[in-house]
């Protein structure tokens, strides 16, 4: 009876998902600026007159292969191509809350894009490099802030949807500097976990010329690196080889880097990362023992993931330029595409992260290894923290150290786990 009825419930989510995906397709270019436009050098960037939005400028640079299809959402496709640059716009609703990433829902009977009610990707518009970097210059002297940041993205991420996290971090944080991503060819589906490891490797090349060139030519004196999940494979290969070709050519340094739920092998960062990072100010690591994702993650790859929290945290005692915040006590969902809101607590850290603020005057809890930190706020209700937040040992994670073996399950209970996981009920 109960299986039936998860069908059941399955099969009418299925309908009703295929009605909304269709009509929003369909409906799309009557919203968005379909129409190919040029990106006139100097075009202000400002409020919609009558304030029922505003409008995020975001520069992305991508490896992505254009679909021809001039409409935002669908612009750029999940096959791998040549570095380009480019300039985007991004809608904020007035009615915005804090962390999320307003869009239409089938269950407010919402089958079309409203950029008084959703963050909408407006136009997306491929500029010559010159034509870029004049215009981020620009950007940059014109906010007075001399600083930007770059966002890589994580597994399962369109270019629009990383467009729109990259708006919203910006709007959110209010940072005074120009937003910039890079986009690399993800799949943008579950189930593309293994071909997005693929596009992750290939993106690397890319995505260093993209950040040594902000560095270098936007004019900004500092620069973040914001990495996300599967992002964080990208940026911590690119920091380790800018580090190690410092020895025999100048390279530039960066400010803030920010790992947010890093879905890379703990050890391997830790013995043969870490040590050899020296193109950054600082690098702050983001881990959270809620994260799905990191926890289909280690079964997959069999070994603990850089960005678990609790009892899988990594600490980093050698390393005096790491700080890891373990933000399992709070909801973690700024840097989980399309989850509920993050709390107040995680958003003024990261906001000060990036203002350089030192760690131990944060409002941080001491973790009690004395090698990390807790944001606090009240634990969300989870299925595996039932009695409250796990603390990792006071030990350092070492090779020695075994990953931690749950309680066997039936066959069948094991099946359902892994469903779980992706499970939207």
């Amino acid at each position: 009876m109960r299986n039936g009825l998860r069908i059941f419930t399955l099969g009418i989510v299925c309908t009703i998902s295929l009605f909304y995906g269709c009509n929003l397709s369909r409906d799309a270019g009557s919203i968005n600026d379909s129409s190919p436009k040029e990106y006139s050098q100097g075009e202000p960037c400002s409020p919609h007159p009558d304030k029922a939005w505003d409008i995020v400028r975001v520069y992305y640079g991508t490896d992505r292969t254009r679909t021809g299809d001039t409409r935002p959402n669908n612009f750029y496709s999940a096959e791998p191509s040549i570095l380009q640059y480019g300039i985007c716009e991004v809608s904020i609703p007035a009615s915005h809350e804090y962390g999320e990433i307003e869009r239409p829902s089938i269950w407010k009977l919402e089958f079309t894009e409203n950029p008084e009610r959703h963050v909408m990707l407006k136009f997306v518009a491929p500029v010559e490099e010159d034509q870029f970097l004049d215009e981020l210059q620009k950007e940059v002297t014109d906010s007075g802030s001399e600083e930007a940041f770059v966002f890589v993205h994580g597994y399962n991420v369109s270019f629009a949807h990383a467009a729109r996290r990259t708006a919203q971090m910006a709007h959110d944080l209010r940072f005074k500097g120009p937003p910039i991503m890079f986009s690399w060819p993800s799949q943008g589906k579950l189930p593309g976990y293994v071909a997005d490891m693929t596009s992750a490797d290939f993106a690397k090349g890319h995505v260093l010329e993209f950040v040594e060139k902000i560095a270098r030519d936007s004019g900004a004196k500092k620069v973040h690196l914001i990495a996300h999940s599967m992002g964080n494979r990208i940026v911590t290969d690119v920091l380790k080889d800018l580090s190690e070709q410092s020895v025999y050519r100048d390279v530039p340094k960066f400010n803030q880097v920010i790992l947010a739920a890093p879905d890379i092998d703990a050890r391997t960062f830790k013995y043969e990362i870490a040590p050899k990072i020296t193109q950054a100010d600082r690098v702050t690591i983001y881990a959270s023992s809620n994260d799905k994702a990191l926890k289909a993650s280690q079964l997959v790859h069999q070994g603990r993931r850089l960005g678990q929290g609790g009892v899988e945290l990594t600490v980093f005692p050698e390393q005096k330029f790491i700080d890891m915040i373990d933000a399992s006590q709070v909801d973690f969902g700024f840097f989980e595409l399309g989850h509920a809101s993050y709390a107040d607590g995680l958003l003024a850290d990261v906001q000060r992260t990036l203002a350089g603020t030192p760690v131990v005057t944060r409002g941080l809890t001491a973790h009690e290894s004395q090698y990390a930190w807790l944001v606090p706020g009240p634990l969300r209700p989870t299925e595996d923290l039932t009695s409250g937040i796990q603390t990792a040992s006071l030990e350092t994670l070492s090779p020695e150290t075994p990953v931690q073996v749950q309680p066997q399950e039936s066959e069948s209970s094991s099946r359902w786990s892994w469903w779980k996981i992706f499970w939207p009920f």
